[in-house]
């Protein structure tokens, strides 16, 4: 059953505290203030394989590989609205987060393929997209928030809003200047103001 009150938040980071992370736990906290309850899932500690492309999914609808995932299917499923925090690795998202995105296969089969009303229940919860690069090139975000915005509709979130930051290589770099942080901060606030359908 989905609680409206509860935000997922996925960190993609390789590196614990880094630049995307940071703007994440601000934006978590903002989320808190507004109301929210905020669970931070870390993929880089989680053991799971990206999509094997078997199409045993397409029967069932659920995924048959027996890892981590299958703890954050239901956290998913549940959450009233979710955040994804990602690092720019060429051009585009982490591959952490790309094998997170690729394992909702499932997901997609169930929505399209079987028309399943699992998938279905409940529509339109808000999805948020977090990314943070070293190179000041528009279209790398662009490209980390198209990928973002495919995600957010197969599994029936709706966009609902975006934050990069670019310029940022060093470890922490984006807390230099408290403004980046306090923008997260906003950020979650208002997404967490917002009513959650």
């Amino acid at each position: 059953m989905v609680s409206m009150s509860y935000l997922l938040a996925i960190s993609s980071s390789p590196r614990r505290n880094g630049n995307s992370e940071l703007l994440l736990n601000s934006f978590g906290e903002g989320a808190k203030e507004a109301g929210r309850r905020v669970e931070t899932v870390r993929l880089n500690d989680l053991r799971f394989r990206p999509c094997q492309a078997c199409d045993r999914c397409s029967s069932t609808g659920k995924c048959v590989i027996k890892d981590d995932m299958q703890n954050l299917y239901p956290m998913v499923e549940t959450a009233g609205g979710i955040v994804l925090a990602t690092p720019i690795h060429f051009g585009s998202i982490s591959a952490q987060l790309k094998m997170f995105i690729d394992r909702f296969q499932c997901w997609w089969h169930a929505k399209y393929t079987l028309k399943s009303p699992f998938v279905r229940l409940e529509e339109n919860r808000p999805g948020f997209l977090i990314c943070c690069g070293a190179l000041k090139n528009k279209e790398y975000c662009a490209n980390a928030l198209q990928i973002g915005k495919v995600f957010f509709h197969n599994i029936n979130y709706s966009y609902a809003g975006f934050l990069c930051k670019q310029g940022f290589d060093l470890k922490g770099s984006i807390a230099e200047n408290p403004a980046n942080l306090k923008e997260a901060w906003q950020a979650g606030f208002d997404f967490g103001s917002k009513k959650m359908r």
